[in-house]
């Protein structure tokens, strides 16, 4: 399958988390996305990174290296109650951060869409906390599939695209994921065009090749 044939099969909340990815890209940040989804399907809030952007709308943060998509997409769920039966929608698996982020927020289920080598935090539900409250959240991922390697790479396109950021990343992806970075070269190409534009260059070159 291709990526463009997988788009057209991806279900609405991973969409929004994807297209959330590339606008983050286009504004020159952390390209991830993410979405809150109620038990009915319905998508109740929205964020993306903005740690290299000056501002954000109100109640996101910007501009610190805490503007990560999940925190963004969870700071806005309403404190009056809990959300268990909410899932988190995310491009990239979370960090550590955004793991503890989300078990405070209540959500039940953490989906992401692409592993993150260098500094995912999903076994961190692993970890026995030298506290009575531990971690109150399940997480799966990755999706799977092409869109698993172009969320992966997408977030990797970022950090080749800035010299002198993520060093230590581009190591780790280079030791254990070297066969992504084509494919992040040629989205940093595509970033000013459309996230279907992108797909459809990628399952191209990768039919052709």
């Amino acid at each position: 399958m291709t990526a463009v044939e997988a788009w057209a099969k991806l279900d609405p909340p991973w969409r929004e988390a994807f297209q959330l990815a590339w606008d983050a890209f286009g504004a020159g940040t952390t390209p991830i996305g993410a979405v809150v989804v109620a038990e009915n399907g319905a998508v109740v809030t929205r964020g993306r990174n903005r740690v290299f952007e000056a501002a954000g709308p109100p109640g996101q943060l910007a501009g610190t290296r805490l503007a990560h998509a999940e925190l963004n997409a969870l700071a806005q769920l309403p404190p009056m109650r809990r959300h268990d039966t909410s899932t988190l929608y995310t491009t990239v698996e979370p960090c550590v951060l955004c793991v503890g982020a989300a078990s405070l927020a209540t959500v039940g289920r953490v989906l992401f869409a692409a592993e993150d080598v260098h500094s995912g935090g999903s076994r961190l539900l692993e970890v026995e906390l030298a506290t009575p409250r531990q971690l109150n959240v399940k997480i799966k991922g990755p999706l799977g599939g092409p869109l698993e390697s172009f969320a992966e790479a997408l977030h990797l396109a970022f950090f080749l695209g800035h010299a002198g950021r993520g060093e230590a990343l581009l190591e780790t992806y280079r030791e254990r994921r070297p066969a992504l970075f084509p494919l992040s070269e040629t989205l940093i190409d595509l970033r000013t065009r459309t996230i279907e534009e992108a797909l459809g260059t990628t399952s191209r070159a990768e039919a052709a090749g």
